[in-house]
């Protein structure tokens, strides 16, 4: 037995939650914490012939949040050592080997590790610019952890984190449709918090956003390495960097 819990929060995920799942069929549990989806992610969960139907426990949850998902989680799972995927992630063969290992020699030699993710954009692996490195707070040990960030939420460790090569892999049909979706959720988001924090912009911030972010990361971050991929990335990064600001000038004209 792997004394890990892979740890998943859905809502409407059923066109990638059966790759999800099939990737962790090694662990001890798989939790899956469902914020009320009307699809059909349930049903491919609770599926009696499916690889995972021995490991899985489904769980209902109204939304609140990522934090409070994430808290929820974690507290609800039954090992201590937790192994956090979203639904759109698969985890390879390597990483689970690697976290075999760790159990094989007896314990893991840290309490904390941030987890490497290839990014996908269109179906290609994405090396460069700020999507790259990414590394995120997936595997660790309970004890003493707590969330923070209703948005990129992450959670903040009693020790260092240390990292993990092997990888978890995104979706790879991530598209510019997905990535607006996600930026209009999540700058409307930081631009409250960050206007509650006393940030303000004007009209030079607001036209220089989008080229200075675009420069940033074809130039500086390298994203022409990524050709034709890596410019359509950059011009919307740098849409997302203009539309926040739009939406702080917004928030805060609200406020006053």
């Amino acid at each position: 037995m792997i004394p890990v819990s892979a740890v998943i929060i859905t809502k409407n995920e059923e066109k990638h939650i059966a790759r999800c799942l099939r990737s962790l069929v090694w662990a001890d549990e798989i939790l899956v914490v469902d914020a009320e989806s009307t699809d059909q992610t349930a049903e491919i969960c609770r599926d009696p012939s499916a690889p995972w139907a021995g490991k899985i426990r489904f769980l209902t949850r109204p939304w609140d949040g990522f934090k409070n998902q994430r808290t929820y989680s974690m507290n609800e799972s039954k090992n201590d050592w937790l192994l956090v995927v979203d639904a759109d992630e698969e985890c390879s063969p390597e990483l689970a080997s690697r976290i075999q290992g760790f159990f094989a020699a007896g314990q893991p030699p840290h309490r904390a590790f941030k987890v490497r993710r290839i990014e996908y954009f269109l179906g290609k692996p994405i090396q460069y610019g700020i999507w790259n490195p990414s590394y995120q707070d997936r595997f660790f040990h309970r004890a003493g952890v707590k969330y923070v960030n209703d948005i990129h939420e992450y959670p903040v460790f009693p020790q260092p984190a240390h990292d993990i090569h092997e990888p978890l892999l995104h979706s790879p049909d991530f598209s510019p449709e997905k990535f607006l979706d996600k930026m209009n959720r999540y700058t409307s988001v930081e631009a409250r918090d960050r206007v509650k924090g006393g940030q303000r912009t004007n009209v030079f911030r607001m036209i220089g956003a989008f080229p200075a972010m675009f420069l940033k990361n074809y130039f500086y971050y390298g994203a022409y390495k990524d050709g034709i991929h890596g410019f359509a990335i950059s011009i919307l990064e740098g849409i997302s960097r203009a539309v926040r600001h739009v939406k702080i000038w917004q928030y805060s004209r609200e406020k006053r």
